[in-house]
This record gives structure tokens, sequence and C-alpha cells, in this order.
């Protein structure tokens, strides 16, 4: 440490340590703490006055008086001041640094799925920090405001492909129970995704998809490409409700799981490959209405078996599951499943599943936006390479020019 300051300081430490032994060691904290601040303003004018370009000389200027927080105590500190107002000290900033680092801290341990009371815990074991529960709620509550704007921001009005999903968790309205957060992630025209939306809505249904899709466009989306999702009854006419020139792909790995609860184990594999033989992927002569057929074929071939497949496919929009062929083979992959907003929502029930339930619908979606915004700011950001090849068909067929046709390769 610079022989200045030491010298300055321990010039006081006899005196503390012989009049005021009670309060000693913050006493010395303190001057500690102001000599360094004494010496910062001594340095900030020595290079200040050296710069002939700014004009007026600068100077000290007296001290005022500020409670400051330094090693989990609050001191009240003389603050170096200088004439002409521009001096900031550093190390108060670095303090305010600090601060401000404790509380990322702590709300990354929050977003992580530790409870306050957790949190309260690891700050204790781990810095012999105080940080009490009550002071990250508050934190979280900022968070809040942060929350909202991020729901209401902005859209783009074009995407690619828009995944829907909802996952169930468990909230107190007087009674705990499982409710719906419904969750819509979209493919950006620069192949990176974003988060469009995050709604409670207790209870999944196509009416309260209709509610997202209608905020969706209130907020600027005005074209998409393909909708992706599960089979939710009525969902499919809610979208063409709302964008008449949008496709809807019913997501078929949640069909196939549907189709296997109702089978005996020694036939999954068998009808697993007769489903993909129906639904085929990464073959660009595939037409509609060959799956259709296959499918017909499927049906009749397990429904002398299993009497439920029967009625399986007796969707009056059996286009609704071939849907991903009206676009390149390259693609099929990425787009006939909801499996990217299915991996979001794993990593959302790995986070809260230390958690009996929410104490409100803020509180979970506090944690399920700040989870989702730092996946968003982390994973999100690259564009998805994949598509890359395929970007001008999809440009085209954005703007209408001209329409992908899957009877021959691209």
């Amino acid at each position: 440490m610079n022989n200045l300051i030491m010298q300055h300081f321990a010039k006081n430490i006899n005196d503390i340590l012989t009049y005021d032994q009670e309060n000693a060691i913050e006493n010395i904290v303190k001057i500690f703490f102001e000599t360094i601040l004494k010496y910062d303003r001594k340095e900030f004018l020595n290079e200040y006055n050296k710069d002939t370009q700014l004009g007026e000389k600068n100077k000290g200027n007296g001290y005022y008086e500020k409670v400051v927080k330094c090693i989990n105590k609050y001191f009240k500190l003389k603050i170096p001041r200088d004439r002409l107002g521009v001096f900031k000290p550093e190390f108060l900033e670095l303090l305010k640094q600090k601060d401000e680092e404790m509380a990322d801290l702590a709300f990354s341990l929050y977003t992580k799925g530790l409870t306050t009371r957790d949190i309260e815990q690891v700050f204790k074991d781990s810095f012999g920090a105080s940080f009490s529960a009550s002071k990250i709620s508050c934190i979280t509550k900022e968070f809040e405001q942060i929350r909202k704007a991020w729901q209401s921001e902005k859209l783009d009005e074009e995407y690619y492909f828009v995944y829907m999903d909802a996952i169930h968790i468990a909230v107190r309205r007087e009674t705990v129970q499982k409710e719906a957060f419904y969750i819509a992630i979209g493919l950006k025209k620069d192949l990176t995704r974003k988060v469009l939306g995050v709604y409670n809505i207790p209870q999944e249904s196509a009416i309260g998809w209709e509610d997202a899709l209608k905020d969706l466009k209130e907020r600027g989306l005005k074209k998409v490409l393909m909708f992706i999702a599960d089979g939710l009854t009525g969902l499919e006419n809610v979208v063409k409700k709302e964008f008449p020139s949008s496709f809807f792909q019913k997501c078929l790995l949640h069909k196939i799981k549907n189709v296997m609860v109702k089978v005996r184990a020694d036939d999954k594999k068998e009808i697993a490959d007769d489903f993909f033989d129906v639904f085929k992927l990464e073959e660009s002569n595939y037409t509609f209405d060959e799956g259709r057929k296959n499918l017909k074929i499927f049906v009749e071939k397990w429904g002398k078996k299993y009497y439920s497949i029967r009625n399986m496919f007796k969707d009056e929009h059996l286009e609704n599951y071939f849907a991903y062929l009206n676009y390149p083979k390259e693609i099929h992959r990425m787009i006939y499943t909801t499996n990217w907003i299915e991996r979001l929502n794993k990593g959302i029930r790995r986070t809260e599943k230390v958690r009996n339930s929410f104490p409100s619908e803020d509180s979970a979606l506090n944690l399920i936006c700040a989870y989702l915004m730092d996946f968003e700011k982390r994973v999100y950001k690259y564009p998805v390479t994949s598509f890359k090849k395929v970007k001008d068909i999809l440009d085209d067929m954005l703007t209408g020019d001209c329409s992908f046709s899957n009877e021959k390769d691209t």
C-alpha cells in the first residue's frame, strides 16, 4: 500500500486505541476508508491540474458526510469534495460495484432455483455476509419491472417459425394448484431465436392461446411461415384465425408418444418404424397425398390389434401432421417437433423443482422469465446454422414471391 496512506493511517491509530477501545475496530476501519478517499482526491487533483487543456485549476473543497456500506456494515464517512465538482471517488465506485455484484450473484442463485432462505444461508456460509431473505425478495421485486418490460417489448414483423408449448407449475391462490404458463419462441430472419411471449393462464386451452397470439400481434408480429405445437384441441383453428396464411404443424413426437402409451411393449419398435414410414423425413419427393395413403394403411394395420389407434387420426385436418413437407428436406427434423421449446421447459423444471410451489403468479413469472432471459442471452444469440442453406427459399416464401415445392430435390 502507498506509504503516504499508511503514514496518515498509522498517525491516528494510537489515539483510537488509547481513548475508545470499545469501538476501536470500527473506528480503525472508518479512518482507513477515509484515508483512502482523501488520497484518492489528492491523486485526482494532481492528474487533473497537469492537463492544461482543462482550463480552470481545481482544488479540494472540504468534505460531506455519507452513510456507506463497507464490509457488511454501515459507516458515516467524510467524503472529500473538489471545487469544480468533477471528482468521483474510485473507492466508492468499487464499493458500489461490489454491492451490485453481490446482488447479481444473489439473483443468479435465485434463478437457479434456490429459495430466498437458501441464498441467505449460502452468503452466510461462503462469505460471512449478511444478505437477508427480505433483501433478496426486494431484488426480485426490482427485477419484476425489467421482466414486465421484456414481456411487452416490440417484436419483429416476420418470423420463419414459431414454436408453442405450455409448462405447468404449482402456484398458490388460497390453495396450491398446477397452472399453465404459455411460452412461444420464434426463429428470426437472422436465424437467431427469441422468446416471444410468456403468459400465465391457469388452464391451457385454445382460447388461452388465442389471447397469447393476439398479444404477439399487438406487439408487432405480422407474418409467420409456420406454427409448431402439440395436439391441443382447437389450436389449429385459432392459429388459422389469427394468422390465415400460416401453416400449422402438430408435433409428431407428441403423437408417437401418445400412440406408444396405448400399445404393448413388444409392439413398440415395429409401430415406431411404421409411424416414421408414414411421416418420412428428409425425402424431397414425398407428398401429402402419399402420406395420407400411408397413414390409412398404418391405421388399418394397427387398428385391428389396438382399437384406440383407429380414433387417433380422425382429425379433419390431417394436413397439419404433414405441414413440414411444405419446406425443404434439410430442415424437416427441426420443424416437425416442438423439441426446441421442450428443452427450454426442462431447464425451467430443473430450476423450479426445489420449490413446492410459488406464493404468487408474479413470483413464478419472475423465475421463469429470468431463466428464459438468461438462456436467450447465452444461447439464442447464436444463429442456427442448419437453416443457412435454405434461408433464400424461406425469404421467398415470406415475401410470397414463390412457393417451395417438395416435388424436386433442393
